[in-house]
Parts: C-alpha cells; structure tokens; sequence
C-alpha cells in the first residue's frame, strides 16, 4: 500500500503518541526512532520508502501497535504532552501554606 502524505503525517501522530506515554521504553524508543524517520522520508536522509509492504517488518509492526493504541494514547486538545486514557492518575496533593 503506498501512503499519501496525510497518512504518514496520521501515523507519525499516533508513534509520537506511543513514544511519550507507553510503559514499554523498548517500544517507545522505536515509535520515536520511526516517527523521526518518517518526518525525514520527505528529504530522503533515511531513505523510507513510502510503500508501507517495503518497510521492515519491526517498522510494520511499530506502526500497526500505534494504530491499535490511537484510541487509548491521545492528545488532548489543549494539551502538549499526550496521555493514556486507561491509566488513572491520582490527583496531586497540593502543599500546605505556612
């Protein structure tokens, strides 16, 4: 499948999704090794073909992981920093004065 422009801008957001919030700092290396690469594909510094079948299946797989995450790893409107929507995060504690 060859990608348009959209669709990479589209998948390089969800691998910036997955790079700032996943758990996992192997796979969110990779989301952020992918999406730096993709951003460049347009100069061809990396060479990255946009025929999604001629990536490397590590490439493939890292896309398809942020694809499925796209619904739970968002950036909020408003926001700078992407967040999980399934972790629960406690409210802070704020400091007494005095």
């Amino acid at each position: 499948m060859k990608l348009t422009v959209k669709n990479l801008q589209t998948i390089m957001g969800y691998l910036r999704n997955v790079a700032e919030v996943d758990a996992n700092d192997e796979i969110a290396n990779t989301a952020s090794s992918l999406a730096y690469r993709l951003e460049a594909a347009g100069t061809s510094v990396f060479d990255m073909p946009l025929n999604f079948a001629a990536w490397s299946e590590l490439d493939q797989a890292t896309a398809q992981y942020a694809i499925a995450r796209r619904d739970r790893y968002v950036l909020l409107p408003g926001n700078r920093h992407a967040v999980d929507l399934q972790r629960v995060e406690k409210p802070r504690r704020t400091l007494k004065k005095g």
